[in-house]
């Protein structure tokens, strides 16, 4: 009946947005998004997955086999086509994931840092959240910031592998395949 009473005090005090004071402090809780900016967050986050879904397979996807095909073909700025593809595969999508990632978990990171607190002051979520501080909230945040820097390193790795990548054998390209 305690235990049940206490959940019942938490719940309504993190919907009427205040602190709760319990036997170990206050716990308070993040701004949370409205029924209606979930749903739109949500609907348009489904859209974009949509489009990005139907674009790769149309085009992207498409396009990179065709070109993994027809690489020995081309020498753009010179390069061989082929030594493009794998500075493509093991540089270009590390590092572009980690632009991606990192427009969002940087900031907020930095930001948790700046504030002490995870999440950082003025960000919305989803469920109610209890707000972090002190080391946990840092190590929340160094984690936030690190993410981009795990696929800049996978980039600077993939440097190093591209010379260790076979190479198409002459004798077995078909040269057919390609427009004079």
């Amino acid at each position: 009946m305690l235990l049940r009473r206490y959940f019942n005090q938490l719940f309504f005090a993190h919907y009427l947005g205040v602190s709760f004071l319990t036997k170990d402090g206050i716990i308070e809780f993040a701004e949370e998004y409205s029924k209606t900016e979930k749903a739109k967050r949500i609907a348009l986050a489904l859209l974009l997955a949509i489009f990005i879904m139907v674009t790769h397979e149309k085009w992207v996807f498409p396009f990179i086999g065709w070109y993994a095909e027809h690489a020995h073909c081309y020498n753009p700025l010179g390069y061989s086509g082929i030594l493009l593809l794998w500075y493509f595969i093991f540089v270009g999508i590390p590092l572009v994931c980690a632009l991606l990632i990192g427009a969002f978990s940087f900031p907020t990171g930095l930001k948790g840092l700046i504030d002490k607190q995870f999440p950082p002051k003025g960000v919305k979520v989803y469920k109610p959240t209890e707000i972090i501080r002190g080391n946990k909230a840092k190590f929340k945040s160094i984690g936030h910031i690190l993410v981009p820097f795990v696929f800049i390193a996978i980039g600077v790795w993939g440097i190093f592998q591209v010379d260790q990548m076979p190479v198409e054998n002459p004798d077995k390209i078909d040269f057919s395949v390609c427009k004079s």
